[in-house]
């Protein structure tokens, strides 16, 4: 967690925007809220269904604690990047960031620390490994 659902019309966004869309959110996430890289997720899914009244759509979830205007600027930020690259209009994008509590989400079997009390076990390309996985990865040494 952070994660970032894309959604838009089915084939709209050729795969070399995706995955610049999905490296602009990791690097906005991570440089306004100083969460590691690896939590970020980014998909994309189709809005053939209506779901939203915009044909193009951010919706967010992130673990809850962060100050309203910090989470205002976040959603500004990404529909920025991904008007930037995509070449979206404005008026055709709309967006979301839902919150739950960190205790709610996990990373690798292990549940999250709350906002800003991420330890130095996080920072890295892995969560903070237990049991089989961190024997057999020494074993592997």
């Amino acid at each position: 967690m952070p994660y970032y659902r894309c959604v838009a019309p089915k084939d709209a966004i050729p795969l070399e925007q995706r995955q610049r869309v999905a490296q602009a959110f990791t690097d906005v996430h991570c440089g306004m809220t100083g969460a590691p890289r690896n939590f970020v997720h980014v998909t994309f899914a189709a809005n053939d269904q209506g779901e939203f009244a915009e044909p193009y759509y951010i919706d967010g979830g992130n673990r809850a604690g962060r100050p309203a205007e910090l989470k205002e600027r976040l959603l500004g930020e990404l529909r920025r990047a991904f008007r930037d690259i995509t070449g979206v209009p404005d008026d055709q994008l709309g967006g979301r960031i839902t919150e739950g509590p960190a205790s709610w989400s996990m990373e690798g079997g292990h549940v999250l620390p709350e906002p800003g009390e991420e330890g130095p076990e996080w920072r890295g390309h892995r969560v903070p490994q237990h049991g089989v996985v961190a024997a057999a990865e020494q074993s592997n040494r």
